[in-house]
Parts: C-alpha cells; sequence; structure tokens
C-alpha cells in the first residue's frame, strides 16, 4: 500500500481507520483489510465492494447517519463513521445468517406457512423486519436547488471516448460540458497499468488543457440519471438539472462483465477493472491475487498483472504479492466471508484449484446502453450485451453515442477515429 499523502481518521463500526482524504471510502476499508462491508438483504450473506463504480450492493453502509450510501463513490473525511447495517450482532458474526442455512435451496417468504390462519401474517410481518437497506435517516434531508436550462453539447463520461469527443467539439467552438460520475476523468484508464494507458495520452492530455483554459466544463460526481424525451436529469454537487441540449452525447462505456458461478458474490471477488483501479490508488488486495480470464475478457486482467510485476520489482526483495493469470472460467469461489481460493476450468479444459486472498475476474464487458435506450436509440444484441447501433455517431434525434456503448473497442486510434466520426456529424448539422 502507497503512503497516504493526507490521512485522516474514520470509523467502521466504531474502529478507527486511517484513510487518504478524498478517496472513496471503500477503497480505505479495503486497504485497511475490511472486505466485507454490507450484508445481502434477504439472507444476510456477507458482501464487499466489487465494482468500485457503483454498479453493485457490495459496499452499501450507513455513513454520517444516511443510509444506504455508496462508499465507493464517498470521500473519505475526519471523522466520517460508517456503520454497516441490516445486521442483528457483530458485521462479522450476523446471527440472522441462520436463514441462508435453513433455507440452503432459497426461500419466498409469501409462501412460508401459507393457508395457516395467523401465522403467515407473523412469518411475513417477520420477514419484512429480517430483510432490508438499513433503518430510515436521522434526520430529514433539506431540498437541494434545482434549475432547468438549455445546453449545447453535453458529454456523458468522461472516459477516453467522451474526452476525445468533447476535445474535438471544443475546438471546433462548441460550447461543451461534460459530467461524470467518478471523482476525476479518466474513466476505463484510471484501472490500466501507466504504461497501457499512455496510448491514450495525447486524448487526455488535450482534454485536460482544454479543461484548464474553460474550453471545456468537467463537472466530476456528477449523476446523469434518466433522458425523458429530449430532458435530461442531471444531479451532482451543484445540485439537480434538468438539462436541454442540442447534442447529447452518450459515452458512459460499458459495465464490468459478470458471470455466474458458485460463490461470485463472496468478499474479495472483484472485477479485474476495479483491482486495477484500487492499484492506481495503491491498494493491495492481498499476499495472493489470481486474475481469471474467460474468453473475450480483457484487457485489465493482463494490465493488472503487468502493474504487479512492476510494483514487485519495486519492492526491492521485500515480501510482495503473487499474481497467477489463467485464462478460463471461473467454477466455484472458496470461502464464506472472504475469499480463499478458486477453482477455475481453464482454456485448456483442465479444472484447476488455486488459493487466493483475492479473485479478480476480466469477463467480456457489456456496453452502458440504458441512457440511449431512454433516449429512443436502437440497439443490437451480442454475446457481450445490447451495443447501440449508430449512424455516423447518430443514434436517435439530438442523441450522439461513441464509444464502448456504440461496440467501439478500448484502442485509442479506434477511440479517436470513432470520437471524429460522430463530432463530423454533429458539427454538419
Amino acid at each position: 500500500m502507497a503512503p497516504l499523502r493526507d490521512p485522516v481518521t474514520i470509523t467502521l463500526d466504531g474502529e478507527p481507520i486511517v484513510a487518504e482524504r478524498g478517496e472513496p471510502i471503500a477503497a480505505a476499508l479495503v486497504a485497511a483489510g475490511k472486505l466485507m462491508v454490507a450484508r445481502s438483504p434477504k439472507f444476510h450473506r456477507p458482501r464487499g465492494p466489487s465494482c468500485f463504480r457503483a454498479a453493485c450492493d457490495g459496499c452499501l453502509a450507513r455513513v454520517d447517519e444516511t443510509p444506504n450510501v455508496m462508499t465507493c463513490m464517498t470521500p473519505a473525511r475526519e471523522g466520517t463513521a460508517v456503520v454497516s447495517q441490516n445486521r442483528l450482532g457483530p458485521r462479522q458474526i450476523d446471527l440472522l445468517r441462520m436463514t441462508d442455512w435453513f433455507f440452503p435451496e432459497g426461500l419466498d417468504h409469501h409462501e412460508l406457512f401459507a393457508g395457516i390462519p395467523g401465522v403467515q401474517n407473523v412469518m411475513q410481518a417477520f420477514a419484512r423486519r429480517v430483510a432490508g437497506l438499513g433503518r430510515l435517516p436521522a434526520e430529514g434531508t433539506p431540498p437541494r436547488a434545482a434549475a432547468r436550462r438549455d445546453a449545447d453539447v453535453v458529454v456523458v463520461g468522461a472516459g477516453p471516448s467522451g474526452m476525445a469527443i468533447a476535445s474535438r467539439l471544443a475546438r471546433a467552438g462548441r460550447a461543451v460540458e461534460v459530467l461524470d460520475d467518478q471523482d476525476a476523468p479518466g474513466g476505463g484508464l484510471t484501472a490500466l497499468d501507466a504504461d497501457d494507458a499512455s496510448s491514450f495520452s495525447e486524448i487526455h492530455a488535450s482534454f485536460m488543457d482544454l479543461v484548464a483554459r474553460g474550453r471545456v466544463r468537467l463537472r466530476t460526481s456528477t449523476i446523469a440519471g434518466g433522458v425523458y424525451g429530449r430532458d435530461l436529469l442531471v444531479s451532482g454537487p451543484e445540485g439537480a438539472e434538468i438539462l436541454l441540449a442540442r447534442a447529447l452525447v452518450l459515452a458512459s462505456g460499458a459495465h464490468d462483465g459478470v458471470l455466474a458461478f458458485e460463490g461470485n458474490d463472496v468478499p474479495g471477488l472483484m472485477s479485474a477493472r476495479a483491482g486495477g483501479w484500487l492499484l492506481r490508488r495503491g491498494v493491495l488486495l492481498g499476499p495472493r491475487v489470481v486474475v481469471v480470464i474467460p474468453e473475450g475478457g480483457g484487457p485489465f486482467g493482463a494490465s493488472y498483472a503487468r502493474a504487479m510485476a512492476r510494483a514487485t520489482m519495486q519492492r526491492q526483495g521485500k515480501h510482495a504479492p503473487t499474481v497467477t493469470v489463467v485464462q478460463g472460467t471461473p467454477l466455484r469461489i472458496k470461502g464464506s466471508s472472504r475469499v480463499k481460493g478458486v477453482v477455475v476450468m481453464t482454456a485448456a479444459g483442465k479444472e484447476e484449484a488455486l488459493a487466493a486472498d483475492a479473485v479478480l475476474v476480466d469477463a467480456p464487458r457489456s456496453p452502458a446502453y440504458e441512457l440511449a435506450t431512454q433516449a429512443g436509440a436502437t440497439v443490437r444484441h451480442e454475446p457481450r450485451g445490447y451495443v447501440v447501433v449508430t449512424d455516423g455517431g447518430r443514434a436517435a434525434e439530438g442523441v450522439y453515442a461513441v464509444g464502448e456503448l456504440a461496440g467501439c473497442p478500448l484502442d485509442a486510434a479506434a477511440v479517436d477515429a470513432d470520437a471524429a466520426r460522430a463530432a463530423a456529424t454533429i458539427l454538419s448539422v
């Protein structure tokens, strides 16, 4: 783990933890070895952060008396109090976990004791109390500012494709603002080894120069919540807005691939992209990390291994983590409250068991098409998911799609060419 530059102290269930000021709380918890943060709503199975992009429920916690906070998106500040929720007893030994042991094949509480007068109502009331996502906030949330306004070009996503098209349009004289839900731009580049990300350096440098000169307005920690007709709902530190853009450019990238296998919810199992993102922030996952790359996966798993190899060399003989890369498909995770190993069906057709403290899976990524379909775009189905169909970048009236959600690979030359086509279409309108 990298030394902290500006340490603050937060607490997890009353236990003090040192964090870097401003880093996501979940990253600080993982760095401190706290892989189990939450419990599943119904069976109270252990949960931990797995995506670090607010796409799972593994990091949900009560933060400063506000329930169901995505701690992977919430910055650490001095005195931040994090409390695990939906448990009876300590976080590590939740007594309600017995529900899972009694009903290993699943439980539909609506059918439990069905038809027995009085008993079914009692059981349903108990089930509702056992399940859930935490208690209500201690205090009401005060109203936030809200506004409606017109905009020229709004780009959703500050990954490589979003940065590339924003730069082209800004240099052409358009007023561009870029929204991203992360605390810094870069998207998938922030999870790649520095050498692997260097091929995108020109795209990144050009974008940041335009931001610094006020030619592009960058709004981080800001969420594009939905598209309603031509209206874009936006929420962030500046409050809530309804934006009506002359051109709405969607560069929302892709979701981490998720595979169905036994134990795929055990704390310590993460996407390879999440693992790389943590490593770039100086967070190590344990002494033994296994990276599993199924067919069609990449590039984050291999990039993680290269970054770890470089970090190991820099430790100059000190005890360093080991990383094992396996081409294949995970079959099951060993461990209950945290990962202890993984069984993989290798590409050669051999079943292999490996000890591990963390497992990273680099499955094929699924295009993040949701906003595009809300805006009226057409999608086509591929094995990895639904890809947005475009014509020169145009996905619907006034709406454009670039990058992975439109089928563009995560390659610097391809991203730049894709952005050039879409920018030319926008400028021709």
